[in-house]
Formats: structure tokens, C-alpha cells, sequence
């Protein structure tokens, strides 16, 4: 793997690679902003506009849903455009629209609720399908060498984000008296998110990124999607990658809504609280991504995904034995261990998107990229409803919860062990650095 050294002295046009690495932070930090208000804001917005636990599971599942629905037309759409940064502008200026419509649920009166799913769900949604194309567009643009390197800048730019935005967001609301005052403050927080989704579009445009060659640009028809399909199907080392991140994912998308019950309801935290822990997250995995990213290098993406499934581990584990605590020690016991299980989690999109280009064939990459996320995305729309239903069919009480997590510790053991295992066979076949299909 490729080391760039950081020279803050040289101007950013004489260092092409410096300028790439600073262009690629502050997209991050704009686009990190929208999705610091994800766990903190969106289920704080539903909760004051008089959502219900099975509303608050949809929060999920709905986005989810929509980005479902889009993912391939809009795969099939960035296989044809010029190059592949065509795609995240467009929904980037899509995305500034949806936020200013999403700040104004609450003018909706009575179908606020309605309102606010098909608003979430352009919103929240909007953000899957950008997530989806930017990983085709960070491959393009960026060299294999740098990609570590830009990836590590990018994170500490999301993290000083995620540490900011709901620190501020959960300390203004808990300082307003009503509801109608913490709507207000959820409002402003969104339309902020509308600029800094424009002001994303503006910088994409600056990044450099080569026109696709002729035989990466497919024409648009029907018979990409089953070329694309029987590539990942009889790449071997796609298929292995995907058979072992979808396991990865649906173990770890079941507690979705579930975790911020448990926050609530069960660790008894308020806005603030909530925030501070979120902020305190962010802070964590900010120290700890230099360490991550060594790691990445020196023992390869492969092993440093055993770290984020432990830590993942520990999260149910934390849930399910907070539950047998007196409520007066759930909250402090709670923040303790899931601080601790969270660090690793700063490291997920690292080594996701990187053994995702490594196994992924350059010819129909955005198409073959669309569909592999449609999967994650149909996971993470269904699999934290059907754990709120799974809790509310079993009382929705203490004994519940905890049902519920020893179910997704056993789950997520499986993966752990499942990941340690694919380290210690790609590391036999020497496959840890190298790219698996063709650059």
C-alpha cells in the first residue's frame, strides 16, 4: 500500500495529490454534517412530531426502501455518463432541495406524519444512493496508492463533524421548554444541512476525475443488468466478498432502531445525553482512525474488519446486561461499554469500500456497486423493523430487549469468527494487498 506524506507548505496546485486529499475532506465534511443528524436528529424529529415505536422502527426501514427502489435505474444511469462524478452532483443538488422540504414537515399540520416519511425518505435515501455512486467515483478518481491515505483524511474531517453538530443539536433542544421548540431548533439544524449539500455539489465539481474508456462506459439497456449480475455471480472473489459482508451487515443493521430505544428507554437518557455520547463516539473514533489506518497497511483491510466486528459484538453483549443493572447504574454502565464496542466502528467504511473495489471488475462497477448496495440497503430497511417487531411482540419490556440482543450477540459472534477465519485464508493465499480483479 502507498504512504503520502502531508506537506502543508506546498500550495494546492503544485501538489495534485495534496489537493486531492483536501478536496475529498471537505466534501466529507459537508456531506458528514447531513449525516450527524442520521441516528441523533431524524429519531428526535419522528419522537416530537408524536411518532410511535413502530413509527420510530420505520425511521429505517422507509429511506431504505426508496433508496431500494432507485438504486438500480440510478446504476444504470451512472454505467453511461462520462465519468462517474456526473451521478453524486446531480444528487447532491438534489439532496440541498429535499433538506429545505424536510425542515418543513412541521408547517404540514395534521399529514406532518406523512409528510415526513416521504421527505425522510428523499432525504435519508437520497444520501444511500449518493453513498453508492461515490465509491465508484472515489475509485475513478483516486489512484489505488493514495486511497488509504485520503480515506484516513476524509475520516478525521467526519468525525470532527459527527463530534460537533449533535453536541450542539442535543444541548439547544434540551433548552427549549416544549415541543414546538425543539422542532424549531430540529428546522434550522436540516435547512443547514440544504446548504451544505449544495455547497457539496460545487465542490465535487473541483475534483478531478478521467473520463471512463470506452470499454467501461456501457450503452443502457436491459442486458447490463444480467451481464452485471453474472459477473458477480462467477467472480470468485466478489462472490466471497459479498456472501461475507451481507452476513456482516445483517447482523449489525437488526439493532438499528432498537439501540436508540434502548438509549431512551432503557439507559434513560435525554437530548443532551444523547448527543453528548454520539459526540463522545466521534471523538473516539477520531483518535483512534490513525491507528486503524496503520493497521490497514501494515496487516491489511482483511484484519482490521475483525477489530469493527468485535466492537460490535460488544454492543448487544452491553444492551442485554444493562438490562439485569438497577436503573440507576444502566446509564454510566451503558456509556462505558458501548464507547468501547463504538471505536472500531470509525473504521467500518474503510474497509468496506476498499474490499469492495479490490473485489469488485472495473467493467459495469457503478452497476455491479448499485445492486451490491441495493442488498445492503434492502437490509438495513428490514432488518431494524423486524427487530422492533420482534421486541414489541415480546412485551416491549426489560425481558424483551434483552431476548432480543442475546439473539444479535450470537449473531454477531458467528461473523467474528467467520471474518477471523477469511483473514487467515486470504493471508495463506496471499491475497491480503492484492487487487483481486483488474484495476
Amino acid at each position: 500500500m502507498g504512504k503520502f506524506t502531508f506537506h502543508p507548505v506546498k500550495s494546492l496546485q503544485s501538489d495534485p495529490k495534496l489537493r486531492m486529499l483536501c478536496l475529498f475532506g471537505i466534501e466529507g465534511f459537508l456531506l458528514q454534517y447531513a449525516v450527524s443528524l442520521y441516528t441523533l436528529a431524524n429519531n428526535l424529529y419522528a419522537t416530537n412530531l408524536g411518532a410511535t415505536d413502530t413509527q420510530i422502527g420505520l425511521v429505517q426501514m422507509v429511506p431504505n426502501m426508496v433508496a431500494g427502489i432507485c438504486m438500480i435505474p440510478v446504476g444504470f444511469l451512472a454505467n453511461r455518463t462520462k465519468t462517474s462524478r456526473t451521478v453524486p452532483f446531480v444528487l447532491a443538488l438534489f439532496l440541498s432541495a429535499a433538506y429545505f422540504a424536510y425542515g418543513s414537515v412541521p408547517l404540514f399540520g395534521e399529514h406532518r406524519m406523512t409528510a415526513f416519511f416521504v421527505f425522510l425518505g428523499m432525504t435519508v435515501g437520497g444520501i444511500a444512493l449518493y453513498n453508492a455512486q461515490w465509491q465508484t467515483f472515489f475509485g475513478d478518481a483516486v489512484e489505488p496508492g493514495l486511497r488509504n491515505s485520503v480515506f484516513t483524511f476524509r475520516s478525521r474531517c467526519l468525525f470532527f463533524v459527527g463530534i460537533v453538530v449533535p453536541l450542539l443539536c442535543g444541548n439547544v433542544m434540551t433548552l427549549m421548554p416544549d415541543t414546538e421548540g425543539k422542532l424549531i431548533v430540529l428546522r434550522i439544524f436540516f435547512y443547514i444541512a440544504g446548504v451544505c449539500m449544495l455547497l457539496q455539489a460545487l465542490v465535487l465539481r473541483r475534483i478531478p476525475c478521467p473520463p471512463r474508456k470506452a470499454e467501461e462506459k456501457q450503452e443502457m439497456g436491459l442486458k447490463m443488468f444480467p451481464e452485471a449480475l453474472n459477473q458477480m455471480v462467477h467472480s470468485k472473489p466478489f462472490r466471497g466478498f459479498f456472501i461475507c459482508i451481507m452476513l456482516f451487515y445483517l447482523s449489525w443493521h437488526l439493532d438499528w432502531s432498537l439501540w436508540y430505544i434502548a438509549e431512551t428507554k432503557y439507559a434513560g437518557m435525554n437530548e443532551a445525553q444523547l448527543s453528548f455520547f454520539q459526540a463522545l463516539c466521534s471523538i473516539c473514533q477520531m483518535i483512534f482512525i490513525g491507528f486503524f489506518s496503520k493497521l490497514c497497511r501494515r496487516k491489511s483491510e482483511h484484519f482490521t474488519i475483525i477489530f469493527v466486528c468485535a466492537g460490535l459484538l460488544l454492543c448487544p453483549i452491553t444492551v442485554a446486561s444493562m438490562t439485569l443493572l438497577p436503573q440507576s447504574v444502566r446509564m454510566p454502565y451503558f456509556m462505558i461499554l458501548a464507547l468501547i464496542g463504538n471505536i472500531p466502528q470509525g473504521a467500518t467504511n474503510m474497509c468496506v469500500v476498499q474490499l469492495l473495489l479490490q473485489a469488485t471488475p472495473k467493467k459495469n462497477r457503478a452497476l455491479i456497486i448499485s445492486i451490491y448496495t441495493l442488498f445492503v440497503t434492502l437490509s438495513n430497511s428490514l432488518l431494524p423493523f423486524f427487530g422492533v417487531s420482534v421486541y414489541t411482540a415480546l412485551g416491549a419490556n426489560d425481558t424483551a430487549i434483552f431476548t432480543v440482543n442475546v439473539i444479535e450477540s450470537a449473531a454477531r459472534f458467528g461473523v467474528l469468527i467467520m471474518m477471523i477465519l477469511r483473514y487467515r485464508m486470504m493471508k495463506r493465499r496471499g491475497d491480503l494487498f492484492r487487487p483481486l480483479c483488474e484495476e
